[in-house]
């Protein structure tokens, strides 16, 4: 089983910034940061949805593309795939739940389900994205 470790890192550093991006509204309300105006919050979710975009569809496609396009055959997808979502839903659990636990230790239980189903969600979109990656690599090898 030969996996390249390229796409789970880049899927780390997007789903550290997914789960800060969408705890953007308790991180600004909860911290000593004096808001200008009532659009300023619109801003800063808009400004994390747009780096989370690109962080995902630009950086990790890219990466997961290179990594096809240079490996090959030799590369095993799946094994890379499944590698890059269980990372992304892990780092996107514990960023989301460290981001949980400083705005607040008192979350509800329907806070966790809703927590670990958006983990699940990230990680399949990670994984998802590296496999269309590494799929687009190789087919521009083989095609």
């Amino acid at each position: 089983m030969n996996w390249s470790p390229i796409p789970p890192a880049v899927a780390a550093v997007a789903a550290a910034a997914i789960s800060v991006a969408h705890r953007i509204a308790p991180i600004v309300l909860e911290s000593a940061i004096d808001i200008p105006g009532p659009g300023a919050l619109t801003l800063y979710a808009l400004g994390g949805r747009t780096v989370s975009f690109a962080l995902v569809y630009g950086l990790l496609l890219g990466a997961a593309y290179l990594v096809g396009r240079r490996g090959g055959d030799t590369i095993d997808a799946g094994a890379t795939t499944l590698a890059t979502g269980v990372v992304g839903a892990v780092v996107y659990l514990v960023g989301s739940a460290a981001v949980l636990l400083w705005t607040g230790p008192e979350q509800d239980w329907v806070v966790a389900a809703g927590t670990l189903g958006s983990a699940v969600g990230v990680g399949v979109e990670l994984a998802v994205v590296a496999f269309a990656g590494l799929a687009l690599g190789r087919w521009g090898i083989n095609g």
